[in-house]
């Protein structure tokens, strides 16, 4: 109860100070970006409701108003409004260069952005600037995306507990005294917010997909190998890669059909060629499927990711699978799935040791301070402890084909489980029991020893809340290379299970569309451009001009009232040529009729002078 009260508490003041500071917001749009996915955004920028520059803007005031309760972000690009405004003359000229053209997201500090610091939380790095762009952000720099900024996170991505760094706490979305997991807690957090249309982050462990199931949105690991590291502070380079976080699964395969390939330089996405966003495909009849179930991570007993599951996400759980099967999948239930000599190569071969040497090549292509991981160990600007990882330096570890002996067998264990039950996708509970402080640990969380240890793919979709308002997820792992399928049937499912895109009911909208507008914009959108030229253009002026118009009401209510007059018209001119119409008939039906009559007399008249001449006869 005591919780609840806080909550509610905190939402009241919340919406009280929205309530005031509305008043003043200083952008607005006819469309709300908080339900908003990248193809909602472009419908919108196809009909003028926002443009790049105004998306911006709208973002950077969702961050200068809540960001305040969660310490998600970290910088923010200065040049963002520049380049937006570059992309819009791009669009005015027909220049567009793709489905993110114009589109703001958000990436993890640890992920180079020229211009921007890459921190990985530590103040010690504050200054260390990357020469370039990672090769992640090349690719949606190409594609028209604007990187709006970078998001804090657990320090040097160390904890999937929590998000903790030089520069505080991220604090949990639906409500900021508990955790946002880590280590990409920013990047969750800030999507989860509406502070931008998309975020990257970084897995090692569960780093994505964790804090993502916590904030409410898609959190997507993809097989080792399809997006490259290049440019990205290293943690544990064999198990380290860039993520995808999103609202919906469909923004999710886009973005990875942009940032996904071969790169040069990480030999890891050698064998691979970019995912294609023309295979990803939702279904309504999930039949083609099977599902299966790992009951040990469901129905456990006792403690540990085999242990009892919190009960309101057990039920979460169990209806998600049953609106699987109510698709038409074929749902399997497996019950030895979970071996502990695999949580034991999980927890064995943990390539953190690397991370010195691999640290210091990478800070080759950047400058600041810190020359070397030893320097940055020794320095007194980070939260954790590194002492430990700088005895790895110059190769003081164990050998990698070591490490790859022990996950070849936990690879076959998995591949084998796959073959006997001949099922798709495996899925369980992403996180089996309640969020806690945000200065506190406890997380219990299968993934954190299945993908990532042996490079599977790996994707966490909301399946709901609890009384609390806290999100759950579904974790669904597939095998080496399937990301295609795994997106696939995620999507479906996330249609199946009938989620909606939200935002955390702490952070709502810092305007409201007028229901003079939406008016306005059902009109706007259904009537035939061909027979309301000038109105229609009229209606076109006033979306654009929107965010600028202090009248914006009185003109909406101005051009409703105008377009009904037009039906007026309209249908008087209308009801005019059916009269005419319907006149025209008439004399023809009348002129018929008295053609018809004369003829028929004139048989008839015919026919009575026959009969006489021959009565005559």
């Amino acid at each position: 109860m005591r919780v609840k009260l806080k909550r509610n508490i905190l939402f009241f003041l919340v919406s009280f100070f929205v309530f005031f500071s509305s008043v003043f917001a200083l952008n607005k749009a006819p469309v709300d970006i908080t339900t908003m996915s990248i193809d909602d955004i472009n419908d919108a920028f196809t009909k003028g409701y926002l443009n790049s520059e105004l998306l911006v803007n709208l973002y950077l005031d969702r961050i200068n108003e809540y960001d305040y309760l969660y310490n998600s972000i970290n910088q923010i690009n200065d040049n963002a409004l520049e380049q937006a405004r570059e992309l819009d003359n791009e669009r005015l000229e027909g220049k567009i260069r793709g489905p993110l053209h114009g589109i703001p997201i958000l990436v993890k500090t640890n992920i180079d952005v020229k211009g921007l610091a890459t921190t990985a939380g530590a103040k010690s790095l504050s200054d260390n600037y990357p020469n370039d762009d990672a090769y992640v952000i090349k690719k949606l720099i190409d594609s028209g995306a604007i990187i709006l900024g970078s998001t804090n996170m657990s320090e040097f991505a160390f904890s999937a507990q929590n998000s903790y760094s030089s520069y505080g706490y991220v604090k949990n979305v639906f409500n900021n005294n508990y955790t946002s997991y880590g280590s990409s807690g920013g990047s969750a957090v800030s999507l989860g917010a509406a502070f931008a249309a998309a975020s990257l982050g970084t897995d090692t462990n569960s780093s994505v997909r964790i804090p993502a199931a916590g904030a409410g949105v898609v959190g997507y690991r993809p097989t080792l190998g399809l997006i490259s590291r290049s440019g990205v502070i290293p943690y544990d380079i064999e198990r380290d890669t860039v993520g995808i976080m999103s609202k919906n699964i469909s923004d999710n395969a886009l973005l990875l059909s942009i940032i996904s390939g071969e790169d040069k330089k990480d030999v890891y996405t050698t064998n691979f060629e970019s995912y294609d966003y023309n295979d990803f495909e939702i279904n309504n009849d999930m039949s083609d499927y099977t599902i299966g179930v790992v009951t040990q991570f469901i129905n456990g007993t006792g403690k540990g990711i085999t242990g009892v599951t919190n009960s309101d996400i057990l039920n979460l759980t169990n209806s998600s699978i049953d609106n699987m099967k109510n698709a038409g999948a074929n749902i399997v239930y497996i019950d030895e799935f979970y071996l502990q000599k695999n949580y034991s190569i999980a927890t064995s071969t943990y390539a953190g040791l690397t991370m010195c040497d691999n640290i210091n090549e990478y800070l080759k292509g950047t400058t600041g301070t810190m020359r070397s991981f030893q320097q940055i160990a020794k320095s007194g600007g980070h939260v954790q402890r590194l002492t430990g990882y700088a005895k790895g330096c110059n190769g003081h570890y164990k050998s990698k084909s070591y490490r790859d002996s022990l996950k070849s067998k936990y690879r076959t264990h998995v591949d084998n489980v796959f073959n006997k039950y001949n099922v798709d996708v495996i899925v369980f509970p992403a996180i089996k029991n309640k969020p806690y402080s945000y200065k506190s640990t406890g997380l219990i969380s299968p993934g954190s020893y299945l993908s990532s240890v042996i490079g599977y793919p790996s994707i966490t979709v909301p399946m709901g809340k609890d009384e609390l308002g806290f999100s759950y997820s579904i974790e669904i792992v597939s095998t080496y290379k399937n990301d295609s399928k795994l997106l696939n049937i995620a999507g479906s499912f996330e249609k199946a299970n009938g989620n909606t895109i939200s935002s955390s009911d702490l952070v709502p909208s810092l305007y409201s569309v007028p229901d003079e507008v939406l008016l306005l914009k059902n009109i706007y959108e259904n009537i035939d451009p061909s027979l309301y030229s000038d109105l229609y253009e009229d209606i076109h002026s006033y979306f654009v001009n929107y965010n600028s118009n202090d009248n914006y009401i009185d003109d909406a209510f101005n051009l409703v009232d105008k377009y009904n007059n037009y039906e007026v018209k309209t249908t008087k001119n209308n009801l005019n040529i059916i009269s005419n119409k319907v006149s025209k008939k008439i004399l023809i039906i009348i002129l018929l009729v008295v053609i018809l009559l004369l003829s028929v007399f004139k048989i008839v008249s015919f026919y009575c002078f026959s009969m006489k001449k021959n009565t005559q006869k």
